[in-house]
């Protein structure tokens, strides 16, 4: 898929999240359903770089991975210990204002959920519709390498 259709599916999966959250009762937890399926996706395809993961470099190489197969200019930290964190300059679904925080976060438990699956925590730090200039995320890995 080119760079602007990705960016296109990103920002219709933005607005999807946004009009789920706007349900009442149900649509927050809707929306993060939707993103728990999605997660599941990227570790099913045979050519994906994302799968089950043993230590924080295997993590960090298929995050690095998956960011240059989709476009996203991920910035990451050095491995320190068991963790790494990310930075994105620019939130791929758009949200970018206050009113946006309740469907930023139920879209990123796409990522927490995958993250989760390949054996890691996925903490977010901070985001763009908090306010902050960039959008942080903290890795944290929690399977340990086989002795």
């Amino acid at each position: 898929m080119n760079q602007d259709k990705m960016n296109a599916a990103m920002r219709q999966m933005g607005k999807m999240h946004e009009g789920l959250c706007r349900i009442p009762g149900v649509g927050e937890w809707l929306a993060r359903g939707v993103s728990r399926i999605f997660a599941i996706f990227p570790l099913l395809g045979p050519i994906s770089p994302m799968g089950r993961s043993e230590s924080i470099e295997e993590t960090l190489a298929m995050m690095r991975a998956s960011g240059e197969e989709l476009g996203f200019p991920f910035e990451f930290s050095e491995v320190e210990g068991d963790e790494f964190t990310l930075e994105l300059p620019c939130c791929p679904y758009g949200f970018t204002s206050p009113e946006h925080q309740k469907p930023c976060d139920t879209a990123m438990d796409m990522d927490r959920f995958m993250l989760k699956l390949c054996g890691a925590k996925f903490t977010v730090l901070e985001t763009i519709p908090q306010g902050a200039g960039r959008c942080k995320m903290h890795v944290r890995q929690v399977r340990k390498p086989k002795a």
